[in-house]
């Protein structure tokens, strides 16, 4: 049995999946870097019979760069690199990476005998928020309401105001980890903008780039021009509801479903209103959860989750990002991560996140019944 990871070789994802597949006593994987396919003219040979895990293409700046490259229809050449942590290029990088999953999907219907752990029609779904959003708000999946597209800052003002809506959540719609989010409100003429993307300018003008602080800003000129510079890079804004609190902590859940069922499960608390675990923030304690908020509502959760997951069949596992509301009334699904698996050390039914995706794609392969 040959597993084939299409990712980033020094990725701790990719490592710990070979890892994985070594300690259950498989076969080691076939890795292939995104670099090398997006280099080559000619598409590299998959073994017959391979099952294929699409992996993140993130964390590595050279397969970034070909990626908007290819979304721009330009040599690599000619394509100015990203600085080290710099938002920019982010609808070229969607479109490149579409390309790329295109032309994954074109290989699988040559190749029929080839299986895939997550659908390429799916990642590019996910990888668009608000349309993934609109997706799951037509299956009947509670999720934020959402804004209609705005060109600038005044204009996203002005929706608010019509809408009587005083906080909203500015995400990029092709985005992760929380880059280039705004958490933003305005009452009156007080406004606050909460972010992790750092404002800097320079000789190429207004540059932003990801911090691993959460910063403040409250001069509504400097909001303006960190909306107004995120609009070039395609952003969508949603109503920002209130999250629950742990011990005075904010928090919302990642839960991992793989096929088909809540597993590896994540309560994600922050003293400020952005969960991001690498952002300093730190996982909750479930049985603290349980037994302060309850287990009827964990298992609410649990299943509002797989309700989502039900969305993408063609998909083993998704990462999927549910908020619990302040008054502990409404469940809603913020997120569906194509990428969402990478949870190291957690357990569920005694097996990490990558021992029991392996164990249920075997079982898939095998054709016994676990979706």
């Amino acid at each position: 049995m040959q597993f084939t990871i299409i990712g980033n070789p020094e990725n701790r994802r990719v490592t710990a999946f070979c890892d994985t597949l070594t300690q259950l006593g498989h076969k080691d994987a076939l890795v292939i870097p995104y670099k090398y396919w997006l280099n080559r003219k000619k598409r590299p040979s998959i073994p017959a019979g391979s099952i294929i895990k699409i992996d993140s293409p993130g964390e590595d700046e050279l397969a970034r760069t070909l990626l908007v490259a290819k979304g721009k229809d330009i040599p690599y050449a000619t394509t100015t690199p990203a600085e080290h942590g710099e938002i920019k290029d982010m609808p070229a990088w969607y479109a490149g990476y579409c390309n790329w999953l295109q032309e994954m999907q074109l290989l699988l219907q040559e190749q029929p005998e080839l299986q895939v752990m997550n659908d390429p029609a799916d990642i590019q779904l996910q990888f668009n928020k608000p349309v993934c959003q609109e997706l799951l708000e037509q299956q009947g999946i509670p999720v934020p309401q959402r804004l209609p597209a705005f060109t600038h800052y005044e204009e996203l003002v002005l929706y608010m105001q019509q809408r009587n809506i005083h906080k909203v959540f500015i995400k990029p719609a092709h985005a992760s980890s929380a880059s280039g989010v705004i958490a933003f409100r305005k009452a009156g003429h007080r406004v606050q903008a909460v972010t992790a993307a750092e404002m800097v300018t320079t000789g190429k003008g207004v540059q932003l780039f990801n911090s691993l602080k959460v910063l403040t800003y409250t001069n509504e000129a400097d909001i303006a021009t960190l909306v107004n510079r995120m609009v070039a890079e395609n952003v969508f804004a949603e109503e920002w509801l209130p999250k629950a609190t742990l011990h005075d902590r904010f928090f919302d859940v990642r839960v991992l479903v793989i096929a088909g069922k809540a597993r590896h499960t994540v309560i994600r608390t922050s003293a400020t209103i952005l969960t991001n675990l690498h952002l300093g923030n730190r996982r909750g304690d479930l049985n603290e959860f349980n037994a302060i908020i309850g287990n009827n509502k964990l298992q609410e959760i649990k299943h509002l989750a797989e309700q989502a997951a039900a969305c993408f069949p063609k998909s083993l596992y998704m990462g999927i990002d549910i908020l619990l509301t302040a008054d502990l009334r409404k469940t809603v699904v913020l997120e569906v991560n194509a990428f969402g698996d990478l949870l190291p050390g957690l357990l569920d039914e005694g097996e990490t996140c990558y021992e029991a995706q392996i164990n249920a794609m075997i079982k898939k392969q095998q054709q016994q019944p676990i979706w």
